[in-house]
């Protein structure tokens, strides 16, 4: 199960204006150089608000991949429990399709250099759904750890790359060419082979 943090709306709205607040802050400034002084006055929250729900400002932003994180999952789930097609396919286009609605997000992410808060976002998701990610890459009990890592961190990579250059493709295209190249490279190095050390 996905761990969901039960916020009040004043948190929320809280957490959301310190984090608009950073965005504003991040267009003229790289994070290494804004202070939470900054930060604290663009959002208009006092410095004990900002420590009560932060200790960094890292932290701005990782708690609002956490939130993405969170309602997709509950989308997820609401969506999976209504739909007859529950495969691999419908999961990564899903994801692809609301990383392509968290436009502002993901380049808040990319110009803070925390995509790995990205990355193990994906890596839970993962885990809680793999079942259908091993319908995309086969994997062994030994491998199945480095598996799951290498799916996670190519599904970020492809879609910071996309989202650097333009986003040309629909999601559910770029959806399809990530899961036909984890087939093809599976089939490539493992057809008729076995795995070495398992």
């Amino acid at each position: 199960m996905y761990e969901i943090e039960k916020i009040d709306l004043r948190v929320k709205y809280t957490r959301e204006w310190t984090f608009e607040a950073l965005q504003k802050l991040l267009m003229k400034k790289e994070l290494s150089d804004i202070k939470v002084s900054e930060i604290i006055v663009k959002a208009g929250i006092s410095r004990a608000t900002f420590y009560r729900n932060f200790s960094t400002k890292e932290d701005v932003v990782k708690h609002k991949v956490n939130m993405f994180f969170n309602t997709f999952y509950d989308e997820l789930i609401t969506d999976f429990s209504s739909s007859l097609e529950r495969d691999e396919v419908m999961l990564v286009q899903e994801f692809f399709r609301r990383i392509d609605i968290e436009e502002e997000l993901v380049d808040t992410v990319i110009k803070c250099n925390l995509e790995y808060l990205m990355v193990e976002g994906i890596l839970k998701m993962i885990n809680i759904f793999n079942e259908l990610f091993y319908q995309i890459v086969k994997t062994s009990k030994v491998s199945e750890s480095y598996t799951m890592d290498i799916v996670a961190s190519s599904a970020w990579t492809l879609l910071s790359r996309w989202h650097k250059t333009g986003k040309k493709e629909t999601p559910g295209k770029l959806s399809k060419i990530y899961i036909s190249a984890f087939k093809n490279i599976y089939l490539a190095l493992y057809e008729d082979k076995t795995l070495i050390g398992d």
